[in-house]
């Protein structure tokens, strides 16, 4: 039989609902943080309202349309800024590596003078209230049109100045590599061994392990933390409860 393991979100994911901040940043749009995650695959499930993504990758800028219930999946290296034009967008987002996303994945699209700054990354990084949240997402927007500015004066400028964000993120998050590998380790890739695991106990025609079942209830919170695109209520499997009631990663 199949030794116990912690009932997990499957695949060992993460999952959030969000609501989407409806204040303006520094262009006058309403919306979140512009960010990017070096590691996560990351899919919003529009359960609110409506809006739209923001998106910057080697291609240039590009905006994505959220209606109702359209899910929206994108890859590491997606610079992605949600944008809440009527003030009723709510997500369900589901992220690779359940807990990763708090251990420093999310880059913010801070100014080239605060990502050359282990120091200035980590103090801009920093939230422990809502004011800091708007605060954070305010230097992210700059830096995100700083961005947006160097495609419009050319693929190549744009390229250059994305590369260059995305080997100063690599830098800055130096020091948490090793944490993350664990995290998969311990996570995704031990859940993916244990289905193989049941395969071979499928082959021999033991189904004994069917008997160890699990079960968890998540109950619904208020939207109480502060995120990097808005209100959050997080979802966290039992082996990764002890993460709730975190603020400002």
């Amino acid at each position: 039989m199949l030794p116990l393991s912690n009932l997990r979100m499957p695949g060992a994911t993460l999952t959030t609902r969000l609501k989407v901040y409806d204040t303006a940043g520094p262009d006058g749009q309403l919306g979140g943080t512009p960010h990017l995650h070096l590691c996560c695959t990351e899919m919003y499930f529009v359960i609110g309202g409506s809006g739209y993504v923001e998106v910057i990758d080697e291609t240039g800028f590009s905006i994505v349309e959220l209606p109702l219930h359209a899910a929206y999946i994108f890859s590491p290296g997606t610079i992605h800024r949600l944008i809440n034009p009527h003030k009723d967008l709510e997500l369900f987002i589901m992220m690779q590596n359940s807990g990763l996303p708090e251990r420093g994945d999310n880059i913010v699209t801070f100014r080239d003078e605060i990502m050359q700054s282990q120091e200035k990354f980590a103090a801009a990084m920093k939230v422990q209230s809502l004011e800091d949240g708007y605060r954070r997402r305010d230097q992210g927007v700059e830096g995100f049109l700083e961005l947006k500015k160097a495609f419009k004066q050319g693929d190549n400028e744009g390229r250059a100045a994305l590369h260059k964000f995305y080997d100063l993120g690599a830098k800055r998050s130096a020091n948490r590599h090793s944490e993350w590998r664990t995290v998969v380790n311990e996570g995704a890739l031990a859940e993916a061994n244990r289905s193989l695991a049941i395969l071979d106990e499928l082959a021999k025609g033991d189904t004994s392990y069917l008997t160890a079942t699990q079960q968890h209830l998540v109950l619904p919170k208020p939207h109480s933390m502060v995120g990097f695109c808005g209100h959050l209520n997080r979802y966290f499997d039992p082996a990764t409860l002890a993460l709730d009631g975190k603020v400002g990663k």
